[in-house]
């Protein structure tokens, strides 16, 4: 309800100003009745003046109106309208049966649908390569769902940046969870900003199809070290197969190495296989993932895929600085010094004899060697293991070292213990930023503790391709509890302890590098454990943990300049995105842009160059690296390659050859059924709603929304305004002329 107040803004004091306003009355009055005649035209005269005086002193007061007003604020509900072609299928050929578009539709005005327009401002945004404009309802049901591509990934996340810092009530998904975009589903179990409620627009069809198989993505690392192996997952989908094996080969720089066979369910579907590759020299590799022409299958543009891997150098040194030897440095470094496939240097911290300060004291592949812990020192290395220090032991300068080894590329370990994770360890040095968790320092917690697996570590890289694992840990001795898990860090084993399960092994990205941390100072016991054969497990742990966190060579050099694409499929008129990072030495700041180049190569031979726009990318770490784009088009189908180049300094640095492959047809266009995956996802991730059309208009009829009210202040000026002063005018003229035609001086 609004309400008013008057607001008087004069500086000078009140009484002052009304003393004024009575000493000229009175003046007035006085020179009135003395000097002017008794008749009407003098009273006349003396009104004017009389008004004068008392418009100007309502002018001197500053006078306002301040209107306060209490609204009622709806709250936005959001529809996510898909307009691609792929909306127009539908699971059965009958006639009366309805697609995709014509269910989504019928949503559009449905009665839930209506009872959220009568209670929330609701905005319709249509998206197929991106997001739209938002329209009404009645504005969106008369679209033609003729899109190319669908970019749902891309276009939700726009759309929740475009309405950052708004109460939105929640957001109705009409669409069938396709993304030609995106390489996999795991992108839909993100943490979204509202409710996302997503309707099943169809039901399982029927439908007699032909047989149609696709390599749908190619997943694998870029990069090698050679004589280690890596694995390939390959997504194959299809329908119309009725159940029959069919083949998947696997070609190496155009020679096949592996075959398999893969089935799918009648109905259709989708399953991942592996391959394994192996690296035995230095090379960039050339994959090609096939599925031979089915009998009868016409979409045939789609039964291959393209893919690189850069082979690199099997160097790794690695550093390792311990305070005093403890037994868990003990055993660690005679795991360190027995693996052959790295060069170790360690430093422990031994009191002097004569002084009793602490120095640095080495063994290894260079024992007596000098050590200050330098930014030169550390680039040497690909990994750096940090012992049981306290906060006095690194230097400022030491700890910064460190977090730019790491920034770059460079992975650490944290194998701390008492002092390491107590009161007054790295928590309270520069380098608690890159720790994978938060915790109040502390004393272990003793005992014995059986630990386990968590399922991020059984399927870790690190972990999950060697046999010889245990599945069983051996139990530790000490735990340091009460870790909680930082943004984007996992856990890959947690201790059974008396008040729940705490982990002792926590790993995360920082910047270009990685970190693990180990929550316990008894690992150690599981060397006193029997392995299988004549290993045991607390060696294989440390071997497998190292050859992960080992970066390539050239990840580690001076410059670096790697070049992506940004999507699993790209087609025939589809734009198509390179984008290309940069990285530089530590301690070296981007002082100009580099001119970065890209030459694409089309399956016709056709080099065509680009110019890459200069972009910067925050990296987790925080530090902004060097990024850039080009966009291009392609117009032919096959396997496109890709070479960025950059000059720094009069040396040309050549990125590792990105191919990729580009289809006839957009993905957009093959019968595919819905994707229930993502669909289910985005409802469970955003805390809202999946099922078919009749549920999720229940949901919306039964939806509890807030309004706000929102409280508006506004002000008004009663004497700045031109009326005002014409009024003084006025009455200064009409007194004028009164005495003009009196005589009156």
């Amino acid at each position: 309800m609004p309400t008013a107040e008057w607001i008087f803004e004069h500086v000078a004091p009140g009484w002052l100003l009304a003393a004024v306003f009575l000493a000229s009355l009175l003046f007035s009055a006085y020179w009135a009745w003395r000097f002017l005649p008794r008749n009407g035209f003098s009273l006349a005269i003396a009104g004017a003046r009389f008004a004068f005086l008392l418009t100007l002193f309502w002018i001197l007061l500053l006078p306002g109106r301040k209107h306060s007003l209490t609204e009622i604020v709806k709250p936005r509900f959001l529809v996510l309208l898909d307009t691609s072609a792929s909306m127009t299928q539908t699971a059965d050929d009958s006639p009366a049966y309805k697609n995709r578009w014509e269910a989504a539709r019928a949503m559009l005005t449905s009665d839930g649908v209506k009872r959220i327009a009568s209670r929330c401002l609701v905005e319709t945004y249509p998206f197929q390569g991106d997001l739209g404009t938002p329209l009404s309802l009645e504005q969106a049901v008369s679209l033609t769902p003729d899109g190319r591509s669908s970019h749902l990934n891309l276009s939700l996340s726009r759309l929740f940046e475009r309405l950052r810092g708004q109460t939105v009530a929640g957001v109705l998904m009409l669409t069938d969870g396709i993304d030609t975009r995106e390489k996999n589903d795991l992108w839909a179990s993100a943490s979204w900003k509202a409710p996302i409620y997503t309707v099943r627009l169809e039901k399982p069809g029927t439908r007699e199809e032909r047989p149609d198989m696709r390599v749908e993505n190619v997943d694998t690392p870029h990069r090698a070290v050679v004589g280690w192996d890596t694995q390939m997952t390959v997504t194959i989908s299809g329908q119309g197969g009725k159940g029959e094996p069919f083949p998947v080969v696997l070609l190496k720089n155009g020679k096949e190495v592996e075959k398999v066979a893969v089935q799918l369910p009648p109905e259709g579907g989708s399953r991942d296989v592996q391959f394994k590759l192996t690296h035995p020299a230095v090379a960039a590799e050339s994959y090609l993932v096939r599925i031979p022409v089915l009998p009868d299958e016409v979409q045939t543009n789609d039964n291959e895929m393209v893919t690189a891997v850069d082979v690199l150098d099997a160097k790794n040194r690695v550093l390792f600085l311990e305070d005093v030897p403890r037994f868990e440095s003990k055993h660690f470094s005679r795991a360190l010094f027995a693996n052959k496939d790295i060069t170790p240097l360690a430093f422990f911290q031994m009191p002097d004899r004569t002084t009793g300060a602490k120095q640095w004291v080495a063994y290894g592949d260079r024992q007596g060697g000098g050590f200050d812990l330098t930014p030169e020192q550390l680039r040497l290395n690909k990994i750096v293991i940090l012992g049981d220090f306290d906060s006095d032991a690194l230097t400022p300068v030491h700890c910064q070292a460190v977090l730019e080894f790491v920034e770059k590329g460079g992975s650490l370990i944290l194998l701390g213990g008492q002092k390491l994770w107590g009161e007054n360890g790295i928590a309270k040095t520069s380098l608690s930023k890159l720790l994978p968790f938060t915790r109040t320092g502390g004393p272990a917690m003793e005992g014995r503790f059986a630990v386990e697996w968590t399922a991020e570590g059984r399927a870790h890289p690190a972990l999950a391709q060697n046999k010889e694992m245990p599945q069983e840990l051996p139990p530790v001795l000490s735990v340091f509890a009460g870790a909680k898990l930082s943004g984007g860090a996992f856990a890959l084993a947690n201790a059974r302890t008396g008040q729940g399960e705490e982990p002792i092994l926590i790993s995360r990205n920082y910047g270009q590098g990685k970190v693990l941390a180990v929550l316990t100072d008894s690992l150690w016991r599981w060397q006193m454990q029997p392995g299988q054969g004549r290993e045991k497990p607390y060696p294989k742990f440390w071997r497998q943990i190292v050859q992960w966190m080992s970066p390539s060579e050239t990840e580690m050099d001076r410059y670096f300049l790697e070049l992506f694409t940004d999507a699993g499929t790209i087609a025939v008129g589809d734009p198509a995105i390179l984008q290309a990072r940069l990285a530089l030495p530590p301690g070296e700041k981007k002082k100009k842009a580099h001119r970065v180049v890209c030459t694409l190569t089309t399956p016709s031979d056709r080099a065509i160059p680009f110019a890459m726009e200069d972009r910067m990318v925050r990296a987790a770490g925080g530090e902004e690296i060097p990024s850039y784009v080009t966009e291009f088009t392609p117009e032919e189908p096959g396997t496109f390659k890709a070479v960025a180049e950059v000059e720094i300094d009069g040396q040309k640095i050549h990125s590792s050859p990105c191919l990729f492959s580009v289809r006839a047809t957009s993905q957009e266009l093959v019968l595919k059924p819905l994707n229930e995956t993502v669909l289910r996802e985005l409802a469970r991730s955003s805390g809202g709603r999946y099922g078919d059309s009749a549920e999720i208009n229940r949901v919306l009829e039964e939806l509890a929304v807030e309004e706000r009210r929102e409280r508006k202040l506004e002000y008004r000026s009663l004497w700045h305004s031109p009326f005002l002063l014409v009024l003084l005018i006025t009455f200064v003229t009409f007194e004028w002329i009164l005495r003009k035609a009196r005589n009156m001086p």
